[in-house]
């Protein structure tokens, strides 16, 4: 029973590793230093986002990209899910709340660190979702 046990917690995290969702980037041109509105942009690193999150805007330049999103779930549903799914896909994290809301996940992998911030938005229903990656 053990062995099953422990088969199980090491197949379980490659399964779903396949199946957190992620910022899909866009093939829109874009100058260099220029913000592409409603859509990732091209080359943007691997990184999990919310389901249902839209899109506000991003960037690209020389190596450094950055993205703007917007959520309905609560902010503790999005903390959480990237608690877990940045891991997942390969990202060290350390996580610091700022206050009650707002938290930013310090990142990084073995070419780029960035960070992940997570606060309520404006209108204190939704929640904001800022990732800035750069290289190491």
């Amino acid at each position: 029973m053990r062995k099953v046990f422990f088969l199980f917690i090491l197949v379980v995290p490659l399964v779903l590793s396949a199946c957190v969702p992620g910022v899909a980037p866009s093939d829109k041109p874009v100058n260099s230093q220029e913000f592409l509105k409603g859509a990732v942009v091209k080359g943007f690193p691997q990184t999990p986002l919310v389901k249902g999150a839209q899109v506000l805007e991003s960037y690209s330049n020389e190596g450094n990209f950055g993205a703007a999103f917007i959520s309905d779930e609560s902010l503790a549903k999005v903390v959480n899910f990237y608690s877990d799914s940045l891991k997942q896909l390969g990202w060290e994290t350390t996580l610091k709340k700022r206050s009650d809301t707002n938290y930013i996940f310090e990142i990084k992998n073995t070419t780029q660190k960035g960070s992940v911030i997570v606060n309520t938005a404006a209108d204190s229903q939704k929640t904001a979702i800022s990732i800035f990656i750069s290289p190491r």
